[in-house]
């Protein structure tokens, strides 16, 4: 445990993910700092506690006190239920004082206002108003939405921007801060801090159970035993997807799977580009390489209510064309696009040969292409083979965070299984209609079929049995063997 301690009167004690937190904001070391965490484990004290480290280096600066801070939740009645009960914690040893109906907060030490917190929420156009007050600091609580538990409806980034250009007053750093669980993977708090790192930005993930007591997070996962997209989200410590049923991809886990602060490139030193081509309500392609012993998925594109030729000339191509220009043009090697394709594809209509999905994307796209499988145990297992494998102790399968956002939330729970009244699956087939996480998942399913990743390259040769047909007919006559692989 860390400590921050003020002269004879408190020792405030956090634990060491906090406290890295609070030093970086107190610090100026970034200039927008998040810190993700489980239910119970000190965000909100941790805001707190960097609002104080913040005002005593800016009071050693020479600025004068105190310092204004503006704590943004997504309404007022946020801030009542939960905010007041945090200031008003025993820990604090009574140094924060809530004023009038609980709009402000104010941290006073041996009679001194070190820090001064307006505490309101955006619910309408007076909040967003609220947010253009000068001050020094910034914190929004809660801004990704959650559904239990942690009752919010969310903070847009459009007010994160308008609040940050209200840390005009003068001082050592003006740091702007939030606290909050972990939302779904394609919120922007999540993209902005974790998938595309914004500039000037850092942020914590508090481990679980860094605070919360092992009762107390046994109490909490015996409430959402049957939301395991919140279980995720309030007590695992990852990112989530609201769940409407059992997730089809199980094993994958964006912290294993998801290669967060790097990104998957294409290159000609690692052989073909492979598609997983699925086409019905929606047009999905799913692109990975193999690379280095890896199944790296370096994009995952979808075109609603489009044909496959619009697809291509919109998403497709325009992608090739930026990331892998090698494999595409006239006199290429057609092996360097390798598309595995769902078998509906190929479906003539007399109307027009135009109507055959499969020769236009040929036509537009030469390359080696295969039907993927019919069925869904031949789609299903080998992805699920992938999912769970480890070479050297990491996973196999690697996803670029940017390129496939789409994908990420497919297979972390928005392509799933219907269950009945009681949790268990009633269809062992995926939930259709479910756009765009079926066709994100089929064409998925098809990419890594036609990867083949249960396929052992290191296997000596399959051997050839002979199989002699004996008929009294041909008798005396040359016996033609029948060759069946073993």
């Amino acid at each position: 445990m860390a400590t921050i301690s003020a002269p004879a009167t408190l020792d405030l004690r956090f634990g060491q993910t906090v406290y890295d937190f609070i030093q970086t904001a107190a610090t100026g070391t970034a200039h927008e700092v998040a810190a993700f965490g489980t239910r119970g484990d000190g965000k909100t004290w941790g805001a707190l506690g960097a609002m104080v480290a913040h005002a005593k280096r800016h009071h050693e600066a020479g600025y004068p006190l105190p310092c204004k801070w503006l704590g943004v939740a997504d309404t007022f009645a946020s801030h009542k239920n939960k905010t007041h009960d945090s200031l008003r914690d025993p820990g604090w040893a009574g140094l924060w004082h809530v004023r009038g109906e609980g709009h402000t907060a104010e941290f006073i030490l041996d009679g001194t206002v070190l820090v001064s917190l307006r505490l309101f929420g955006v619910e309408d156009q007076s909040g967003m108003d609220r947010l253009r007050a000068e001050s020094h600091g910034l914190w929004f609580e809660e801004p990704a939405p959650a559904s239990m538990l942690v009752q919010s409806s969310g903070l847009s980034s459009s007010a994160w921007g308008l609040g940050m250009t209200s840390l005009r007053l003068p001082s050592h750093c003006h740091p702007a801060i939030m606290t909050l669980n972990y939302p779904d993977e394609d919120h922007w708090t999540w993209q902005r801090f974790v998938v595309r790192q914004h500039p000037g930005s850092a942020y914590v993930r508090i481990p679980p159970g860094e605070r919360a007591s092992e009762a107390q997070r046994a109490e909490w996962r015996e409430a959402l035993q049957d939301r395991p997209d919140m279980l995720r989200r309030l007590l695992d410590g990852q990112p989530g997807t609201i769940m409407l049923g059992a997730q089809v991809a199980v094993g994958f886990n964006a912290d294993t799977h998801v290669v967060y602060g790097r990104r998957l490139h294409p290159s000609p030193e690692w052989g073909p580009l492979w598609i997983g081509q699925d086409a019905d309500h929606t047009c999905a392609t799913v692109i990975g390489q193999r690379q280095a012993g890896r199944f790296c998925i370096l994009a995952a594109l979808v075109s609603e209510r489009a044909g496959i030729r619009e697809h291509l000339d919109a998403t497709l191509l325009p992608w090739l064309a930026q990331h892998a220009p090698w494999a595409m043009g006239r006199g290429r090697d057609h092996e360097a696009i390798r598309v595995h394709y769902d078998p509906a594809l190929d479906t003539d209509e007399q109307t027009s040969i135009e109507a055959n999905a499969l020769r236009v994307m040929r036509a537009m796209l030469p390359g080696v292409y295969r039907p993927g499988p019919v069925s869904w145990p031949g789609r299903r297992d080998p992805m699920l083979s992938v999912l769970n494998r480890l070479a050297q102790g990491t996973a196999v399968l690697q996803l670029d965070p940017e390129e496939c956002v789409g994908l990420i939330k497919a297979l972390n729970g928005g392509w799933y299984y219907p269950t009945g009244p009681s949790g268990a699956v009633s269809r062992d087939l995926p939930k259709k209609p479910n756009h765009p996480h079926e066709d994100y998942g089929d064409a998925f399913c098809y990419l890594i079929e036609g990867m083949a990743p249960t396929r052992d390259h290191t296997a000596p040769p399959r051997r050839l049995t002979v199989k002699q047909t004996y008929n009294i007919l041909d008798h005396g006559r040359e016996r033609r063997p029948f060759v069946r692989t073993a």
